[in-house]
């Protein structure tokens, strides 16, 4: 995984790192010249040894005395310390060379320097010898106090530079961060409002698209709730109908009902269970999509018995199909809203028993926790359990099917809310050949922490 660094302090890397550069690059170009002025120096003392050698020569001294330097017309003239660390002359006429001594124990020795000159009485060689002791405390003062002062010119723009970036970024950062405050701090209520000054233009732009991209958002999910709330009370009445006359139907005399096992009382049974699943997802839909969530009533309620029941009123999903079913329960009280209970419930069994042809399902409750896990047995479709008939799996020859497939689409993904706007714990992991569920409620009568 690669490793996020903020932009604050990777901006920050860059300019030090830069500024180090032009610092440490301007450092060694000062210490550059400092050392071409001393060589300079030495080039125009050298110069005034030759002119003054010369002068000498004319007044006819024989050996002119030059201090430390000395002047010859070959380079074999030279003292022998100097021909050694240069053992060839200089090519180039006013040019100096230098040549530092190394002794045995690798410290430096003497520093020797030389030129060729050109004269009017022909080409004439100058060296001079310097070592450490040979230097005035005049001048080793004046090249530390140098240095001292390249040294502290170093440091003092080093130091200027890192302020002046810290300063730089606080005041890039300041903007940055009120951009970030407000846009946590947008919701429904203040989307509204005008747009504060982040300072930049382009942060301004940046506010004003997520203000445009959060309003389109709010709008859509404004839109959504407005058709699940109107979808909802509308689909109450003709669902409230349906089960109205399927209750009549039902109650009618035996001479006028019509017989058990014949096609029109499999059709009233198929739209029976269909209106009823139509019932319960209408009431999780109209409830989840309530514009503030709702406190449910709750009571005592017994888990077991209350699993017992919600498994009897799905049995008919499991009629004519190859399934076991296993369902074990132990007594549990909990302080909960039976509605929300049901709703939760009804969706997990209904679509265990829905979407298992052929194969096993085992629900278990062990107090407030529920497991259920339905496997479908791979010769599920050549025992005849995954003929082409609907979930019910009841439809009599030559009836229309209807396929119902909430189960695994629509009646999980309303579990997943249902589950996490009350604050139970909610599994549901695929397995091979089936799914495996785990839910565990939570106590509306315990504190939550």
């Amino acid at each position: 995984m690669i490793r996020q660094i903020r932009l604050k302090r990777q901006l920050a890397a860059i300019l030090l790192t830069l500024g180090a550069l032009l610092v440490g690059g301007y450092s060694l170009l000062a210490a550059h010249y400092f050392k071409l002025g001393m060589d300079s120096t030495m080039v125009g003392a050298m110069e005034q040894a030759v002119h003054q050698h010369i002068r000498q020569r004319a007044g006819g001294t024989a050996e002119p005395d030059l201090g430390a330097f000395t002047v010859t017309s070959t380079w074999q003239q030279q003292p022998r310390q100097i021909r050694s660390l240069l053992p060839q002359p200089p090519q180039q006429e006013t040019r100096l060379v230098t040549s530092r001594e190394t002794k045995p124990n690798g410290r430096r020795g003497r520093l020797v320097f030389a030129m060729r000159f050109p004269t009017a009485e022909g080409t004439l060689f100058v060296s001079h010898t310097l070592t450490r002791q040979q230097m005035s405390s005049l001048v080793h003062r004046t090249i530390r106090d140098n240095l001292t002062s390249l040294l502290l010119i170093s440091l003092s723009t080093a130091v200027a530079l890192a302020l002046a970036i810290w300063l730089l970024l606080r005041q890039l950062s300041k903007p940055v961060t009120r951009l970030g405050r407000w846009a946590r701090d947008l919701e429904s209520a203040n989307l509204q409002d005008p747009l504060p000054d982040f300072r930049y233009p382009e942060l301004n732009e940046l506010a004003s698209l997520v203000r445009d991209s959060l309003s389109s958002q709010q709008d859509s999910l404004e839109r959504e709730h407005r058709f699940l709330r109107h979808s909802s009370h509308e689909l109450r009445t003709p669902i409230s109908v349906m089960r109205s006359g399927i209750e009549l139907i039902r109650s009618l005399p035996p001479e006028q009902a019509p017989a058990a096992r014949s096609v029109l009382a499999s059709i009233i049974d198929r739209l029976d269970r269909a209106s009823l699943n139509m019932k319960h997802l209408t009431e999780t839909l109209l409830w989840l999509s309530r514009d503030e969530p709702i406190d449910l009533p709750t009571r005592p309620i017994a888990l077991d018995r209350l699993v017992q029941d919600i498994v009897e009123e799905h049995r008919y999903l499991l009629r004519d199909k190859d399934v076991a079913l296993s369902v074990t329960t132990s007594p549990a009280t909990l302080e909960q809203s039976e509605v929300a209970l049901r709703m939760v419930l009804g969706n997990l069994i209904r679509n265990a028993f829905q979407h298992t042809w052929a194969g096993d399902v085992t629900l278990r409750q062990q107090g407030k926790t529920i497991f259920i896990d339905n496997l479908q047995r791979a010769n599920g479709q050549e025992d005849g359990s995954g003929d082409s008939q609907d979930a019910d799996n009841d439809a009599p020859a030559g009836y229309p099917d209807t396929v119902d497939d909430l189960g695994f689409g629509l009646g999980l993904e309303l579990t997943a809310q249902l589950t996490e706007r009350l604050g139970w714990h909610y599994h549901n992991r695929p397995v091979p050949g089936g799914h495996y569920v785990q839910l565990t409620l939570v106590d509306a009568a315990e504190p939550h922490g």
